[in-house]
């Protein structure tokens, strides 16, 4: 299965890097399965994905983002985000991904998980119970370290007031605007923490946006939970949101909940 989320995510990127300058990525097409807005490149690379998958007839079914739930037969659903960090993309700002997860019924069965930074190329790939690499190299979470500590925090409109004391736990405080590279950040212990409590239940995170980046982070050694502390697990639905904190250390569990 890495061989196809490989090809799956190098088309994605070929793509991309194919579209011309003048392309108007950010123009509205319409909205998705989940009711948010779609954006050009995000119908963009979604068919990209479509098309491969038809093309070669991998035997998976889809749930995406923009498309919802394409029903082939499979015993296994690619759960995917073409374009994860749209905003980031449409500015111009080089952080943005394509997410991939390999799963069954729920998040929490993942099997292989693949996230690829569509700017640098950089991929992060794990197997269940095989550990999680990025280009090929092993990765893990960091030792909480407080002096050093570095958390991401969703800090939008929207951020619930219990934002600003997470904020003051940690030395530095940053804000990247991309769930699934994020996260992967926390797995290869670049940042201690990605935390995300919104108020608006629309901008909370789905299971197309994390679903491969939890399993990289799990098979780093990291954790993902509810705000209540409870392991995070949603359905393969576009219809289940929840807000989440990512960590490596068991300390910054404690510190923050």
């Amino acid at each position: 299965m890495k061989a196809e989320l490989n090809r799956i995510a190098d088309e994605v990127m070929r793509r991309y890097r194919e579209l011309p300058k003048d392309f108007a990525g950010h123009v509205k097409v319409g909205r998705g399965a989940s009711g948010s807005e779609t954006s050009k490149i995000d119908k963009y690379a979604e068919d990209a994905v479509i098309d491969l998958i038809e093309r070669e007839d991998i035997d998976l079914n889809v749930l995406s983002e923009e498309i919802g739930y394409i029903d082939r037969g499979a015993k296994k659903t690619l759960v995917l985000d073409p374009i994860d960090g749209t905003l980031n993309c449409t500015h111009g700002i080089p952080f943005f991904s394509v997410s991939l997860a390999i799963c069954t019924e729920r998040m929490s069965d993942c099997g292989y998980a693949l996230v690829k930074n569509l700017v640098s190329g950089d991929t992060y790939y794990a197997r269940r119970g095989g550990g999680a690499v990025l280009n090929s190299h092993r990765i893990a979470i960091a030792k909480y370290r407080e002096d050093e500590s570095v958390f991401i925090v969703y800090d939008g409109k929207d951020a619930a007031p219990e934002t600003e004391a997470v904020r003051n736990t940690s030395s530095r405080v940053r804000t990247m605007g991309c769930a699934s590279l994020e996260m992967c950040m926390v797995a290869q212990g670049a940042v201690d923490a990605h935390y995300m409590n919104c108020t608006n239940p629309r901008r909370m995170i789905r299971v197309v946006d994390i679903a491969a980046s939890a399993l990289i982070l799990r098979e780093a050694g990291g954790e993902l939970c509810d705000l209540e502390g409870n392991k995070y697990d949603v359905r393969l639905s576009l219809d289940d949101r929840k807000n989440f904190l990512a960590y490596g250390d068991p300390i910054v569990k404690e510190l923050i909940l």
